[in-house]
């Protein structure tokens, strides 16, 4: 019995030794573990990173941990509120929330300096409506006098080496125009990112002076969820959609909505994209939300006024371009452009021509005035018709073929036979010029084998359907002029360039008609 006691005795104690396993960490062992995992996020970088520390920050810093985590959690808050500002995101919540930490940081840690170097830092151009980056840097005026100091300053003190680089980084990318004097440059700037840099310093180089495709690229690799790179390398990408097509741009854009669907940056450029490569419905999708998040994006407007033309939804393209007028916007030309084009369309003169005239007043440019000389000569004021579309023509570098041929309408109202010949017969020029390089544009896409299959099918078609008009159009002004040098009496004239009227088709019945007037054809 005593041996048995004694089994069961072992065998009690190694299976109380089994039962109880690794050693439960302690509260100062989970704080520095917490604290850890936090600060390797803060150096990965990437937004949805900066998030993550400061959820594990707001969840230990309670009790007597709280004071020792008041710096980094002020640190995580400023990081957040630049990366808002860099991507055109609302940073109204974790600008309140640094605000409220600054009372508990410790001596030494000048929180108000710290916050006003953040707040001079402007949102993103691209995401908010110019007149609120105008007003923004308007309201910042009184920074800039201590620029150097302050980006002096901000690489020292008592925040973490990357985050002081990131806060200095950001004051000096933004405003690059400033004396630098005898400043020691920052670690990095403008050169690649050294070996070793943290994630959330290389961003800040690799978005600087340039987008740095590479490197955000590698960034991307490195840190997945850093899709902040892929929403500056796609601003490149849209750059480059006649060259490519377009499916790079359209991956890295959809990667950065997913992550980033409130950046009115990120919204607005998706539009654009779906502007660019003749989506405009997906493109009215993305204009509308950032609309919903920046009412008066004045860029917006416009594009989702363009398209809403492109459409046919006329009510809709004038209520907005009608939005933009009584706003104000900087490009308000544009909206009474197309308002303009939109009454013409539908034969409503009197009201296009009030509103191209308003444009006419706040911009001059071939459009403006082309539109303008079509609906002046649709109203029969003839002198101001020719002003404006000698103008559109000149403007245009000789390449308007509209604004010829509405010239040489003009002139036919005044029945000036040799002038509207003359005119018609440069409008052939013009049109046989246009046809040449829109062919020459079709064999390049064509013979393009690196491109979007699809955004290449539809510029060939485009390109075929151009190419077609300016043809018809070259041999129709061919025949006009050789009408109206014959009207004139200078049949010699008329008739090299019935024969050129003669190459289509679709002008046999007039052609052999003329051909009977003047006679020896």
């Amino acid at each position: 019995m005593r041996r048995l006691a004694v089994v069961v005795l072992v065998f009690v104690h190694v299976g109380l030794v089994v039962a109880c396993g690794p050693k439960k960490p302690n509260a100062a062992q989970q704080l520095a573990a917490a604290r850890a995992t936090a600060q390797a996020r803060v150096l990965e970088g990437c937004y949805a990173c900066l998030l993550d520390s400061r959820t594990i920050y707001a969840g230990v810093a309670v009790g007597r941990a709280r004071a020792s985590l008041i710096v980094p959690m002020f640190e995580v808050e400023l990081l957040l509120n630049l990366r808002e500002r860099e991507l055109a995101m609302d940073s109204s919540d974790s600008l309140a929330r640094a605000k409220a930490l600054i009372s508990e940081l410790p001596a030494g840690v000048e929180g108000a300096r710290y916050l006003a170097a953040v707040e001079a830092v402007p949102p993103d151009a691209m995401g908010v409506p110019q007149s609120e980056g105008r007003a923004y840097r308007q309201s910042q005026l009184g920074y800039r006098p201590r620029i150097n100091d302050e980006v002096a300053w901000l690489q020292t003190g008592p925040l973490q080496p990357a985050v002081r680089q990131y806060l200095a980084l950001s004051i000096d990318c933004e405003y690059s125009g400033r004396v630098r004097g005898s400043l020691p440059p920052l670690p990095g700037l403008r050169q690649a990112a050294p070996p070793g840099t943290p994630p959330l310093v290389a961003y800040r180089l690799a978005t600087c002076d340039h987008i740095n495709s590479v490197a955000l690229e590698e960034l991307e690799a490195a840190v997945p969820a850093f899709v902040e790179g892929s929403a500056f390398r796609a601003r490149l990408e849209v750059n480059r959609v006649q060259q490519t097509g377009g499916a790079l741009a359209r991956t890295l854009l959809a990667a950065a909505y997913t992550g980033l669907p409130k950046s009115s940056s990120v919204t607005y450029l998706n539009g654009n994209f779906g502007q660019t490569v003749g989506d405009c419905r997906t493109a009215l999708r993305f204009y509308d939300e950032t609309l919903a998040m920046r009412p008066s994006h004045e860029n917006a407007l416009l594009g989702r006024t363009v398209c809403l033309v492109y459409l046919s939804r006329y009510d809709e393209a004038i209520a907005t371009a009608t939005r933009m007028i009584d706003m104000r916007t900087f490009n308000i030309a544009d909206a009474y452009f197309w308002r303009a084009w939109i009454y013409h369309e539908r034969r409503e003169l009197p009201t296009a021509r009030q509103d191209i005239t308003l444009a006419k007043t706040l911009a001059s440019n071939n459009d403006i005035h082309r539109l303008a000389g079509i609906i002046e000569h649709d109203q029969d004021d003839l002198d101001i018709a020719e002003k404006d579309l000698t103008e559109a023509n000149v403007l245009s570098g000789g390449q308007d073929c509209v604004a010829r041929w509405y010239l040489a309408l003009v002139a036919v109202k005044r029945e000036r036979w040799t002038v509207s010949a003359g005119h018609f017969e440069e409008a052939m020029f013009c049109y046989d010029n246009a046809a040449i390089f829109r062919e020459a544009a079709l064999q390049k896409m064509e013979a393009n084998t690196d491109i979007e299959p699809e955004f290449k099918a539809r510029q060939i078609e485009g390109f075929k359907a151009a190419i077609k008009s300016d043809r018809s159009q070259y041999h129709a002004a061919a025949f006009n002029a050789a009408n109206h040098f014959a009207r004139a009496g200078n049949v010699e004239k008329a008739r090299p360039l019935l024969d050129i009227a003669a190459r289509d088709p679709a002008l046999d019945k007039q052609v052999a008609e003329l051909r009977k007037i003047i006679g020896g054809g």
